[in-house]
């Protein structure tokens, strides 16, 4: 094989990766919500104007009943923006209506014992959520760190060039019930809200 194939095949493979890649942009779903689209069974996504946030809810549908509700997350910032997410931001509003705040990193402590093995359970069947161009510098959400294994933060921020996952804990007075669930993060000049449906069994 020349010197010509060889540049000739690497050209080809490379378009190959890259039409995978937009293929994988472009099959997100919109919903009835503005603004959020479906990119799996169990991955929604909101595309605000500061910024994108991928929620995963695979763990959270075949647990229904659990006392802690496990969100996986990614995200982002659309070209030019910045946004600062901070955790008394965050919350989620039930099939009931009730609004529950985000669990604070003593809460976390507290319940550690039984969430280690939620956290590993959640591992298996978790879905990729890397969402964005390989460019994009990859950062952790550390909301949550493990008792003794590090210090958590009450905010991270995300940008053009940065793409931050990590998993949001809530306590769930009388269990995570079937039905339709709303994240909610509030930014600086805009907000961020994220529908998914538990579905019963």
């Amino acid at each position: 094989m020349t010197s010509t194939d060889l540049i000739r095949h690497a050209t080809t493979g490379l378009l190959a990766v890259a039409a995978i890649a937009l293929i994988g942009c472009s099959s997100a779903e919109p919903t009835d919500d503005p603004g959020v689209y479906k990119l799996g069974e169990f991955q929604r996504i909101n595309r605000g104007p500061e910024a994108e946030v991928v929620v995963g809810y695979r763990y959270a549908q075949g647990n229904l009943g659990a006392e802690w509700l496990l969100l996986e997350i990614a995200a982002t910032s659309p070209p030019g923006q910045t946004a600062r997410i901070q955790r008394d931001k965050v919350s989620l509003r039930t099939p009931a209506g009730a609004t529950l705040a985000l669990a604070s990193q003593q809460e976390f402590n507290e319940a550690y014992a039984s969430l280690q093995a939620v956290e590993r359970a959640a591992d298996v069947v978790r879905d990729p959520m890397g969402y964005w161009p390989p460019r994009k510098e990859p950062c952790a959400i550390r909301f949550f760190t493990e008792p003794g294994r590090g210090v958590s933060f009450d905010e991270f921020t995300v940008n053009d060039f940065r793409a931050c996952e990590g998993r949001f804990w809530f306590r769930v007075p009388g269990g995570v019930q079937a039905g339709r669930y709303v994240l909610e993060i509030d930014l600086e000049e805009s907000e961020i809200r994220v529908p998914f449906t538990l579905a019963s069994r």
